[in-house]
């Protein structure tokens, strides 16, 4: 039997928890790169737990997000294809929103990858690739906001919401870390 105690089918409901969840797992991923590059939580923790705790969270929420994928596979509300859910925009079910979805699976498993391949690539290459983290962030967070069937309740518009502003927030801190950087070694150089 797949209709659950809620009225729906079980599957589909499975599918927006794993959705949800593996947002939860990204956002808290996003913001853990932007503590780790901007020494944010040094005082709280070290730099390596902060980097160890990002890479984990990146594990977790490529799992959730494959778990979430492989739940649609299951469910009959709208009948996902693999192609669909490996091909961006291709699919039946609010195809520009699902295909963002799509889109920000292949470019996470691709940063996240690159967790790997850091040496071979070089640091710079490395970080220039990390930015792509950007993309998924956006990227999901519209896909929750088009395609999720929840996305009209409050809780999660608000979800949505707080994980822009406080990746925003430390964006901001780090661009004007960025920005302040020059200065102060002019200043330590005294000139």
């Amino acid at each position: 039997m797949t209709e659950s105690i809620l009225g729906g089918p079980m599957f589909w409901y499975a599918s927006r928890a794993l959705g949800v969840t593996a947002y939860v797992a990204l956002t808290l991923e996003v913001l853990l790169g932007l503590s780790a590059s901007t020494g944010a939580l040094d005082r709280l923790l070290g730099r390596a737990q902060v980097i160890d705790l990002h890479r984990w969270l990146s594990t977790i929420a490529l799992a959730t997000l494959g778990a979430h994928a492989a739940v649609l596979l299951a469910d009959r509300t709208v009948s996902m294809s693999l192609v669909d859910l490996l091909v961006p925009f291709v699919g039946p079910y609010r195809p520009f929103a699902t295909g963002l979805g799509v889109l920000a699976a292949w470019l996470a498993l691709i940063v996240h990858g690159s967790f790997w391949l850091r040496k071979r690539i070089g640091g710079r290459a490395w970080r220039a690739l990390h930015f792509a983290t950007f993309a998924v962030f956006v990227a999901a967070t519209f896909h929750g906001l088009l395609a999720g069937t929840d996305r009209a309740w409050l809780g999660l518009r608000l979800l949505y919401a707080g994980a822009a502003a406080a990746v925003a927030t430390l964006v901001f801190v780090r661009l004007g870390l960025l920005l302040a950087r020059p200065a102060l070694q002019r200043k330590v150089a005294g000139r």
